[in-house]
């Protein structure tokens, strides 16, 4: 299961703030002048890398390290000459490339990674490893674009631009790209343990303003066993053989998909009837050798923001909530989904987990994998809590709503793992009235403030760590999308306002 390994392995600690000095350096009349010559002289190139950067296909393999797969070691040699080309210095530490400029003891951290998601070439106009400028005209399509090789070019070229121009440094800038964020943050934690990151950072995995908090995330598994032979085959009516779905733990499922055995035509006759309450899921209905394929098209969105997208599992199961099936795996499935989970995103009906934070929002809780595991029928529930309740606590009410659906559903052997981290705050951070003025400046927003997110970033892992775009606010956050893009005007806004970023706080 992709982008779990560590967070299984680790309970990240609720905060990593070190005390830094003040956020200081040149002021926007001196970053101007480069930031307007960062887009003159590299906007094209920005452009260009961000395609060969999408080119490699830095998925996480399973039984391969990250470090040790061939698409990482080209983009190492890539990301090698290209700092050479811009007169950067870099250095691989396998699972950690750096990038660096400047030569000063104090240190300004730019957080990146450069694995990515899987992507299903099916879902894509193009080849979604291919940058596709032309199909949605003003859009650069692409696995990565957004999350997060498009801001690995633009915080390039801005180091090539801050070089270009002999901005004199108070802070020694450091592109820092991590190679397993995706799949497993224990590599990055070494390599933090190993070489003291900077006590300035930014993060560029997100969006803006300034992300000054995250959600922790957790995971939930839901097991069911398979059922007695004699008891699902004990009826000759209609009955649920199969119900699957869902990628990857933190995408909300875009497909899902129930196999019925023995249908009717006055069972298919009300399964079309019941579909046309769900318009924002499109149902398909395939006949086959006595049995009938129901497949649910929702829409994949970064579980984070579960309300981006729509649910195809979840909806599924209410579609097929209506019929009183023979009991089966998929049947009880279809039960536990409906009773506990619901096409709601909040935990509206998960005992009493549902809670919210003022500033960090409502905890959400999001059925994003059901798939067949040694012969149990697993669902994997994204949370992502809010402050307030203790892990533990968290885990309490958890097992409290399984246990009484297990009482009122008298179905007893369901297996349940938890895994529930600690949220996060960098509130005070000194770096972040200056990213909200550069924000404020080169967007027109004057009202601009600090925000929370649901998702779990690197910025976590180290000192002062917030982030610092790729993503405008109040627009759909496309990263772990099967439609992920990133605008054209947006990648060169972004490259300017990181190169800002770069001469503020670390020039002098």
């Amino acid at each position: 299961m992709r982008a779990t390994a560590a967070l299984i392995s680790t309970l990240l600690p609720p905060l990593l703030l070190t005390i830094a000095a003040p956020a200081r350096g040149a002021g926007p009349e001196d970053s101007r002048p480069v930031a307007e010559y960062a887009r003159a002289t590299y906007g094209e190139a920005t452009v260009e890398t961000l395609a060969d950067l999408v080119a490699f296909r830095t998925v996480h393999k399973e039984g391969t390290a990250n470090a040790e797969h061939p698409p990482f070691r080209a983009m190492t040699r890539y990301l090698r000459e290209k700092a050479a080309e811009l007169g950067l210095e870099f250095a691989d530490h396998g699972a950690v490339v750096v990038v660096s400029l400047g030569r000063s003891p104090e240190r300004l951290g730019i957080v990146t990674h450069g694995d990515v998601q899987p992507a299903d070439p099916s879902k894509w106009a193009r080849d979604p490893f291919t940058l596709d400028a032309t199909s949605e005209p003003g859009r650069l399509l692409g696995r990565g674009t957004e999350d997060d090789k498009g801001p690995i070019a633009t915080a390039l070229y801005a180091m090539g631009a801050v070089a270009d121009r002999g901005v004199p440094l108070a802070r020694r800038i450091e592109l820092i790209v991590s190679y397993t964020e995706e799949s497993d943050w224990e590599p990055f934690q070494a390599f933090l343990a190993e070489r003291p990151p900077p006590d300035l950072n930014v993060a560029l995995d997100s969006e803006y303003p300034v992300v000054v908090a995250e959600k922790g995330w957790g995971m939930v598994r839901l097991t069911l066993p398979p059922v007695p032979a004699a008891a699902a085959s004990a009826s000759s009516r209609p009955a649920l053989e199969s119900f699957t779905g869902g990628a990857f733990i933190s995408q909300i499922p875009e497909d899902a998909e129930a196999v019925v055995r023995r249908p009717t035509p006055e069972l298919e006759r009300l399964l079309l009837a019941e579909a046309r309450k769900f318009p924002r899921v499109r149902f398909s209905f395939t006949p086959g050798e006595d049995s009938l394929t129901i497949r649910a098209r929702g829409l994949a969105a970064h579980s984070s923001k579960p309300w981006e997208g729509r649910n195809a599992i979840t909806h599924l199961a209410a579609l097929l909530d209506f019929v009183a099936w023979p009991d089966s795996q998929a049947a009880r499935m279809v039960r536990l989904v409906n009773d506990l989970i619901g096409t709601g995103d909040y935990a509206e009906r998960f005992g009493d987990l549902a809670h919210s934070h003022p500033f960090m929002g409502p905890l959400t809780l999001s059925l994003t994998t059901l798939a067949p595991e040694a012969g149990g029928l697993v669902a994997g529930i994204n949370v992502r809590r809010p402050a307030g309740p203790t892990n533990a606590e968290i885990e309490r009410r958890i097992a409290a709503a399984v246990d009484e659906w297990k009482q009122d559903s008298g179905i007893a052997d369901v297996e349940i793992s938890t895994l529930i981290l600690a949220p996060y705050s960098a509130e005070d951070a000194p770096q972040v009235p200056v990213l909200l003025d550069i924000f404020r400046r080169y967007t027109g927003i004057r009202d601009a403030a600090p925000l929370s997110i649901g998702g779990g970033t690197h910025a976590r892992l180290v000192p002062n760590g917030v982030n610092f775009g790729p993503a405008m606010p109040g627009k759909p956050y496309t990263g772990h999308s099967e439609h992920e893009y990133i605008e054209r005007d947006q990648l060169l806004l972004n490259l300017e306002m990181y190169t800002a970023m770069l001469v503020e706080l670390a020039g002098r």
